[in-house]
């Protein structure tokens, strides 16, 4: 009798991620994972990965040239006139003080990194707020 090799390595994917009925597929993300903040991961945190077409890998020329343009934007130095005080969680300025001191230069401070999303996001968002305003 023959036996059906597509059953058994389904049941051997299934004993790593679950595949849902929606075509999306849950993994657990390993705890010793690299990232820029240290080990804040667990292995109890599950991310959501969907089924879509393969994309191109991105070379290293365009990995390049997307940190020229997030840098140019969001960490250049700047100098801010007329500052306010403005209160975030420790976790929030730690990872904002990271950023800007490993990614930026030598005169890129949080407030400065800070300015430079909140100036992004109001211009990604102004027509929005302006619609919102007016219900």
């Amino acid at each position: 009798m023959k036996s059906d090799n597509s059953i058994n390595s389904i049941n051997a994917i299934n004993a790593t991620t679950t595949v849902n009925s929606d075509n999306t597929v849950n993994s657990i993300t390993p705890a010793s994972a690299d990232n820029l903040f240290g080990n804040e991961q667990t292995a109890n945190m599950a991310t959501t990965v969907t089924e879509q077409p393969k994309q191109q890998r991105m070379g290293k020329q365009q990995r390049k040239s997307d940190f020229a343009d997030f840098k140019a934007t969001f960490l250049a130095p700047s100098k801010l006139v007329k500052r306010h005080p403005v209160n975030i969680e420790d976790s929030v300025w730690e990872k904002l003080e990271r950023i800007a001191r490993i990614l930026g230069d030598r005169d890129s401070t949080v407030g400065s990194y800070i300015n430079a999303i909140l100036v992004e996001h109001l211009a990604m968002y102004a027509d929005d707020t302006e619609i919102w305003r007016k219900l």
